[in-house]
């Protein structure tokens, strides 16, 4: 007799670089992986049988009887034991973190008998020859039961997939599909097995077993975070894309650690591994409609489903409960602080994207709340989120367009009694003609990230005014600069290269900053300040007296003047003591060499309060309102006219 065994070879190879694949790796095994490779070395090991098995039929005349007797019982053996084992892996895998289910139990109970009924066969095959028999010439022969190992496999086939329609709702969606196409493979080849009878298939069938459930495997470990072991980012991405898909009533509540840090660098990143996965185990339990995630390093988010508004107001409130109370440790208790907001589909986001993104507004909402209060989105927060969105698309479009434009508020010079300057001022306008206003535009200009490349722009747009306008005793141009100390290196960077490229005196322009972009780094901020003197462009301290700047940090560092808030200047005509601490304030600047300037005068008894105390410039309504480019080039003429001056051609 001549046998096809090639698929079998072909199968063997298959299931020896999975094995490899598996030995390769050094992480600790979970109960469903242990048990897989087990059944992996078990089904190598029967495929190997089967081919000793089919050499010894084929070549009868070379073996003796007993030689082709051990092999042959030892291949029926090896797949009782397979079929056992893949049975249960598989139910291991559809009952994941559910393992004390009884179904479970009852199952592997179930796989295990039929097992020991299919040895007790084969042990009484050996004199009775129900499966197979050696005749006196060394021929072999198929007894009455010969197909019982095929029977025990469609019978361990038909179980599983029973279960699985039982277990329906609970398995995870990447493991249906490999679930119920189990059947459809051994029907597929059946067929091919009966079109090709000298072909052998069986390793064939249990290869395909193992590397379908090997694939799941690998399916979920993408979707798995490492550590707690729960689902990570991906697969909450997956599950909220399939519950939007369903069109299905869902709840999200995001939960950060916000000490986390603070308790890992206390007590170490093996004390902090084990609060994780506390946590992790805490939210797996404590709701049963809540699907949980770690979704980044220090963040949990639960998918609460089916959600009862009662029974999910006490969810909410009960993690709030628990992290309000202290976690137990080796070390002993430890006290978590979150931020914690909460969303709804559909009401705040009918797909997707929208859902996602209200969630990460809420959280960032949340994470910026100094009190840690509790966000839960609102249809007035959605509202605030639609317009935040809408004014990113319009800056995104100025930006394309070049459709910003500059406002210039005049500063007036008390010694000088003339406009000597300006603050430049950004503005936008709304695709319908309206404003938007720069308390709107530029917070979340700042927030989205564009803040930097806003003021590059505005910096490019005052260069070219000052060239355009070379006729004009403009004076100076103050920028204000909204950024951290790393984005305003780069921005001091390319203001010099902007100076250079369009001909502009560097005393010209100004820098207005508050103090908060520098006390990241006071000494590194000296440095670039100093630099900045050096090249002649002097650097403002904005909003002095907001409650951020102090003299300290004024007397430290070079500035060439100081802002004082409206705030501070709305207060002194009714205010003496205010009267009184401007007084202190601008004595001490001038001793300093450093020149005040009052924002936001607006009447006449500021103005005369201001000028008493020799405050040495002023801005505000009272002089002049915010104004075009143009416009603020005539007010200069009309102060200062001074004959115009050729230009070279080009």
């Amino acid at each position: 007799m001549k046998f096809d065994i090639v698929p079998e070879f072909i199968s063997c190879i298959l299931l020896a670089l999975i094995g490899v694949y598996m030995l390769s790796e050094k992480k600790t095994s979970s109960l469903k992986e242990a048990v897989f490779k087990i059944t992996l070395v078990v089904a190598l090991i029967a495929n190997v049988n089967k081919i000793l098995s089919t050499y010894t039929i084929a070549n009868s005349v070379r073996v003796t009887v007993l030689f082709s007797a051990y092999v042959n019982t030892l291949f029926y053996f090896s797949i009782a034991l397979l079929t056992m084992l893949l049975s249960i892996t598989t139910y291991i895998i559809m009952f994941e973190s559910r393992y004390e289910e009884r179904r479970l139990k009852t199952m592997c109970i179930i796989a295990l008998i039929y097992f020991l009924i299919e040895s007790a066969l084969i042990v009484a095959n050996l004199s009775t020859g129900w499966l197979f028999y050696i005749d006196a010439q060394k021929n072999y022969h198929h007894g009455v039961l010969y197909a019982i190992h095929i029977i025990f496999l469609a019978i361990a086939v038909f179980n599983i997939t029973f279960v699985g329609f039982l277990e329906w709702k609970h398995i995870k969606k990447s493991f249906r599909l490999i679930l119920f196409s189990l059947p459809v493979i051994g029907i597929c080849i059946g067929v091919l097995k009966h079109f090709y009878p000298d072909s052998i298939l069986m390793g064939t069938i249990t290869a395909f077993s193992v590397l379908s459930i090997f694939i799941s495997g690998e399916q979920q470990r993408g979707r798995v975070d490492p550590l707690t072991e729960i689902p990570n980012r991906e697969a909450f991405f997956n599950d909220i894309a399939r519950l939007c898909f369903k069109k299905k009533r869902f709840r999200i509540i995001n939960v950060g650690l916000q000490n986390f840090k603070q308790v890992n660098g206390q007590f170490g990143q093996r004390l902090g591994d084990e609060l994780l996965l506390g946590i992790a185990e805490y939210f797996s339990t404590f709701c049963t409609h809540a699907m949980v995630y770690r979704t980044s390093g220090v963040q949990f988010t639960l998918v609460v489903t089916q959600p009862d508004d009662e029974e999910y107001e006490e969810c909410f409130k009960k993690i709030i409960d628990r992290f309000n109370g202290s976690w137990n440790s080796e070390c002993g208790p430890v006290e978590m602080r979150i931020r914690i907001a909460d969303i709804e589909y559909p009401a705040h986001g009918e797909n997707v994207d929208e859902i996602i993104a209200s969630l990460e507004y809420a959280t960032r909402i949340a994470k910026n709340d100094p009190h840690g209060k509790p966000v839960r989105f609102s249809q007035c927060m959605k509202e605030e989120f639609s317009r935040r969105n809408y004014v990113i698309a319009q800056m995104e479009k100025a930006l394309r367009e070049d459709l910003f434009f500059l406002n210039i508020q005049p500063v007036y010079d008390i010694q000088q009694q003339r406009f000597t300057g300006g603050e430049v001022l950004l503005r936008l306008t709304e695709d319908n003609g309206m404003p938007i206003s720069p308390a709107e535009f530029i917070p979340i200009a700042i927030e989205n990230g564009i803040a930097t490349k806003l003021g590059l722009m505005v910096m490019e747009k005052v260069c070219r005014f000052l060239q355009e306008n070379r006729d004009v005793d403009i004076g100076w141009l103050s920028i204000n600069v909204s950024s951290q100390q790393d984005e305003f290196d780069e921005t001091v960077s390319h203001l010099e290269m902007l100076l250079e490229q369009y001909g502009i005196e560097p005393q010209r322009i100004k820098l207005e900053i508050t103090e908060m972009v520098l006390l990241e780094d006071l000494e590194r901020a000296h440095t670039t300040m100093d630099e900045l003197n050096k090249r002649g462009i002097g650097v403002y301290l904005d909003d002095f007296g907001t409650g951020y700047s102090n003299l300290v940090n004024v007397m430290t560092l070079p500035f060439e003047c100081v802002k004082i808030d409206k705030g501070f200047i709305r207060g002194i005509a009714n205010n003496p003591k205010s009267s009184g601490m401007l007084q202190t304030i601008v004595s001490g600047l001038k001793s300093m060499n450093v020149i005040a300037l009052a924002e936001g005068v607006e009447t006449e008894e500021q103005d005369n309060i201001v000028r008493e105390l020799n405050i040495n410039r002023i801005q505000g309504y009272y002089y002049a309102r915010p104004m075009p480019t143009d416009e603020f080039v005539w007010l200069i003429r009309q102060y200062c006219p001074i004959e115009s001056k050729p230009t070279e051609a080009n």
